[in-house]
């Protein structure tokens, strides 16, 4: 009713879309008839999408070029959509994109035209739904149905609606046959995984999961989802049933927790980018952490579940998976019960995902592997606060003159979280998780302070990092690496600060300090 309401106060701007009572009116006697058909539309994901979209333009915060009445007038798309599914006369006006109508949770009719166009009349009658112009037969949005062991889920595979993957519109992009037979076939089989063993996911996949949109492959595997979009999925192609599996049940928690969101607050304050997140490379909000540790938490779970029954070519990245998210969901854990920024409520969210995570017996994890996933997760934070952590500029002067002069100083003091351009995997952390789950393929690799470090030589591995250090003093992957090498807690726990001193004792003298002795003496004066 907001958007009809707003939308109608600039119906002259809306040329051939202008008549939104109509409309409304049209959804009104549809609520009467076939509500079940109206409940559909509205709730599919792509018309949420939409809908976000087309509020910021009516309020004047048009997310992108999209032109307004294209935008807006998707609206009518909308009650089109409602009126194919209920069986309801309409004619109205509706907009072209990419040469095509789309209606959402129905399908596409294509212009058998090449001649642009920025709308047609749409008309719905008993024989069918037909356009102004010549168009090709509508084009359903494909469904597929999984069952086993007396469950079933029903999901579309949408792949022609404009919103599919939940920003500005973009062109109706059909599998292959082949290929929708694939990821049907993967949905089948991580049904089945599923249904066997964590019948409460699939219970809740079944209640709310209503789209996936395939996506193109790319060199990583990826898997999204959208405030705007619940019970939407959008994600490339998986390897395997239980990566599909895995992707599923970990994007289906945010949308739970989009869900929550509207309804509650679980943090107060403005939401600034300033926390430490493990699986993600820039600052997030608190609210970031939330959704994550929710999320992650039940990937933990999965990964418990699914780990002794496994094919043997995915036992390592099950127990991999396990073991790392478990420590990362720990460490959030950690940080959100010190926060100052959650509510009570958020505060119970946080205390139910301890308890969830503590039943997955975090600790049932081999000493090689809890000694991988520790090196891999400290060389991410130390990465991370070099990368975002700023320490106050008299404290880095401070310091400095205090080495100059061999006194002493504070090391301790305020910073600021900036987030920095630059952000990506490090070499260590890709090489560990090659040590863990392929071996041979690392042992063929060249040598380096990474690899040595990996081996358990750490002087040879410092050795290496300082003489990274020497040739590019910026480095924050050697810094990470010097520090755990090294074994320096001030490197391990405020990096950024033992960098800004090294490079301003560097501009002040024109020599750098030697990066050991350097990390030493803040050793000693941090204790």
């Amino acid at each position: 009713m907001a958007f009809v309401e707003a939308a109608s106060v600039l119906a002259d701007r809306l040329g051939p879309f202008a008549d939104v009572e109509t409309g409304w009116e049209l959804l009104a006697t549809a609520e009467r008839i076939a509500p079940a058909e109206v409940e559909r539309v509205l709730m599919y994901p792509t018309v949420g999408v939409w809908l976000s979209r087309a509020l910021r333009h009516v309020v004047g915060l048009a997310p992108d070029g999209t032109p307004f009445r294209s935008e807006v007038g998707g609206f009518h798309t909308v009650v089109a959509a409602v009126a194919v599914r209920g069986g309801l006369p309409c004619e109205l006006s509706v907009p072209v994109m990419y040469g095509a109508v789309t209606l959402p949770s129905v399908g596409l009719i294509r212009l058998a035209t090449d001649f642009p166009l920025g709308h047609v009349r749409l008309r719905n009658t008993v024989d069918g739904v037909s356009l102004s112009v010549p168009g090709e037969p509508l084009e359903p949005v494909r469904r597929h149905r999984s069952a086993a062991r007396g469950r079933s889920i029903t999901v579309a595979f949408d792949d022609l609606d404009v919103y599919r993957a939940f920003g500005p519109p973009t062109r109706a992009e059909p599998l292959a046959s082949a290929d929708h037979d694939e990821w049907c076939k993967l949905l089948d089989e991580a049904w089945d995984m599923l249904t066997a063993s964590q019948a409460a996911s699939a219970e809740e996949l079944a209640a709310a999961l209503v789209t996936i949109t395939p996506l193109d492959a790319g060199p990583d595997v990826f898997a999204a989802s959208s405030s705007a979009a619940f019970g939407g999925i959008a994600m490339s192609p998986k390897r395997s049933a239980v990566e599909f599996g895995e992707a599923l049940v970990h994007e289906l928690q945010h949308s739970k927790v989009n869900g929550l969101l509207d309804l509650v607050d679980l943090c107060h304050g403005e939401a600034v980018a300033r926390h430490y997140a493990p699986w993600r490379d820039d600052p997030r909000p608190v609210q970031g952490l939330l959704h994550g540790a929710y999320a992650f938490v039940s990937v933990v779970e999965f990964w418990r579940a699914q780990r002794d029954r496994v094919p043997p070519e995915l036992a390592a990245r099950a127990r991999f998976g396990f073991a790392l998210r478990a420590r990362q969901v720990g460490e959030v854990v950690d940080t959100l019960r010190r926060s100052t920024e959650l509510t009570g409520l958020g505060r119970e969210f946080v205390a139910g995902v301890s308890v969830r995570l503590a039943a997955c017996d975090p600790a049932d994890v081999p000493p090689d592997l809890a000694a991988a996933v520790a090196l891999c997760t400290a060389d991410h934070r130390a990465v991370w606060r070099l990368r975002h952590v700023r320490p106050a500029g008299r404290v880095v002067a401070g310091l400095a003159e205090a080495w100059l002069s061999g006194g002493t100083a504070d090391v301790t003091g305020p910073s600021e979280v900036v987030a920095a351009a630059t952000v990506g995997a490090t070499r260590l952390g890709a090489l560990v998780r090659l040590s863990v789950l392929d071996p041979d393929r690392l042992r063929r690799l060249a040598d380096g302070p990474d690899l040595a470090l990996l081996r358990g030589d750490r002087d040879a591995a410092a050795r290496g990092y300082a003489a990274r250090l020497r040739r590019a003093p910026q480095d924050v992957q050697a810094w990470s690496g010097f520090g755990l090498a090294s074994g320096s807690t001030s490197l391990t726990r405020t990096p950024e600060t033992v960098r800004a001193v090294h490079h301003e004792i560097a501009v002040r003298t024109g020599a750098a300090p030697d990066p050991a002795e350097l990390a030493a003496w803040f050793d000693r004066l941090a204790r």
